[in-house]
């Protein structure tokens, strides 16, 4: 029925036609790995057959396309239940609906939040590195190229842009709660280093993942400032009133024409603007998560 492993790929992308795309990466992973070992161990231990009689040998013991998808949607509905027993988020389907947006006061007990927090806060970090490493090995990988040195790195580079897309793409689905691919988009085997280069730069999933790594970091800085900002500030207008009523530190209010001593309720006052802003960075958290998540699914997913 199929002639190549390629034409079953193509037949298990079909049947998962509807599915999330990151759910469709790790299944095409997952069945090209095994199919190639075992086609690969079955002409060890049987040289008599042909490639289709063995590729049908094998494909008979896996399974057709569509029973391999509803095998791997099974369990992504119990991996998306396990995850999520209220059921914010059904993983496995391409339009999965966002979780409800907490209330006001309900945002300090979104574990999400503070975790899209983390994630931002460490974006500039990430970015920083990200930014480095592509533009460094994009200007090595063209210098290089007319030695024959050349070739053989800008293939190790640009297989390591794409194993920093997998490594961010956990990262988002650790802190963000996006669903991401948890294997990486193989390159072909047994081909040659043209071959294979070839098919690194024809693949557009190389180049959206270069482009998130160096946009990464413009959006890191932003994310960064936008979170130190809004937690100091909130953090400092609610301690003022116990620094001042435990420490005895002398707040004032410059008018321009002299300062005035900060009264009580300027200071209670004080305490709730800083609550307030702690709630509405909480949110705005909420927000750049889901911004950087959707981001994330359509610049490192391959499609």
């Amino acid at each position: 029925m199929f002639e190549s492993i390629e034409s079953y790929l193509n037949g298990l992308k079909t049947a998962l036609k509807d599915a999330d795309p990151a759910l469709v990466q790790d299944a095409v992973w997952d069945a090209e790995a095994h199919l190639s070992s075992g086609l690969a161990a079955m002409k060890v231990e049987h040289p008599e057959l042909s490639q289709p009689e063995a590729l049908a040998s094998l494909l008979a013991a896996f399974g057709s396309p569509e029973e391999v998808a509803e095998a791997y949607l099974e369990r992504e509905a119990m991996v998306a239940h396990a995850l999520h027993p209220k059921g914010a988020l059904t993983a496995g389907d391409a339009d999965t609906p966002l979780a409800p947006w907490p209330g006001l006061f309900e945002v300090l007990r979104t574990p999400k939040a503070y975790t899209s927090l983390l994630y931002l806060v460490m974006s500039l970090g990430t970015g920083i590195f990200f930014f480095t490493w592509a533009v460094t090995g994009l200007s090595l990988s063209l210098g290089l190229f007319i030695l024959i040195i050349g070739i053989p790195f800008a293939i190790a580079f640009l297989g390591s842009v794409r194993m920093l897309a997998l490594v961010e793409g956990r990262l988002v689905e650790a802190l963000l709660d996006v669903r991401m691919p948890r294997r990486p988009s193989l390159l072909p085997e047994g081909k040659g280093w043209l071959e294979r280069l070839k098919s690194l730069l024809s693949d557009g999933h190389t180049w959206t993942s270069l482009a998130y790594l160096m946009l990464h970091l413009p959006l890191g800085v932003l994310f960064f400032t936008l979170m130190v900002t809004g937690l100091s500030l909130s953090i400092s207008f609610m301690l003022a009133p116990f620094a001042h009523w435990f420490f005895g530190s002398t707040l004032t209010v410059d008018f321009g024409y002299g300062q005035l001593p900060h009264t009580g309720w300027i200071l209670i006052l004080n305490a709730v603007g800083g609550f307030f802003g702690l709630l509405g960075t909480l949110h705005l958290a909420l927000a750049l998560g889901r911004f950087q998540g959707y981001l994330a699914k359509h610049m490192l997913v391959r499609k």
